[in-house]
């Protein structure tokens, strides 16, 4: 990852919490809310509803994983073998959102909004990460084009994060609030994540 992430241990171990605290959220609204006394199950309660997208909630939870393993073992990770469980994701990704897209014959944006998102940010990693290897950094994207995707991670943490404020939802920042809380806490995921490609993306510039 750099030498960037191997000098700052204190904001590695900040950058898991965080990705622990995004996982968190996402499995929080994945239980289901259980009924007070005398009283119906509310309406959204539980993972059968819009809320509980149970593909994008699973790729959410994996970028957690990967991405916490990075910033936290950035010397320990094999690189061939993080470079595979990259692809696979990527393509799995990109499989579910096809799958979704002609599942539904009018599709609408939102539909793949957020299998498409985590398509995107597995990609930017894979792709950065392909010119890793045991002995070195050679190849990959270049400084420019990673500056400018950092940047673009940047925006998009800034406009997802007014929307939610705003009581709106960009099409590809996926699940609301959960039941029972602001929005804001719901995209907060979508925030953590972009945060940490940012993050990941400025290491593998300036390492």
């Amino acid at each position: 990852m750099g030498e960037l992430v191997l000098d700052q241990a204190a904001v590695r171990v900040c950058a898991a919490l965080a990705f622990t605290l995004a996982a968190a959220i996402v499995l929080a609204r994945l239980m289901p809310r259980p009924a007070r006394a005398g009283q119906r199950a509310p309406v959204g309660a539980g993972c059968d509803t819009v809320q509980g997208d149970h593909e994008s909630d699973a790729a959410h939870l994996l970028m957690c994983a990967v991405m916490s393993i990075m910033v936290l073992f950035p010397t320990r990770v094999h690189a061939h073998a993080l470079h595979g469980v990259l692809l696979a994701m990527t393509l799995v990704f990109g499989l579910l959102a096809a799958a979704r897209i002609v599942r539904n014959r009018s599709p609408r944006p939102g539909q793949a909004g957020a299998l498409g998102y985590h398509l995107v940010a597995a990609g930017v990693m894979l792709a950065t990460m392909s010119g890793h290897s045991a002995g070195g950094h050679g190849g990959g994207p270049g400084t420019v084009q990673m500056t400018i995707l950092a940047l673009l991670f940047l925006a998009d943490a800034v406009a997802v994060s007014v929307a939610a404020r705003r009581g709106r939802r960009l099409w590809w920042a996926g699940h609301t609030a959960a039941p029972g809380h602001r929005a804001p806490l719901g995209v907060l995921p979508h925030v953590i994540m972009d945060l940490g490609m940012a993050y990941m993306l400025a290491a593998a510039v300036f390492g």
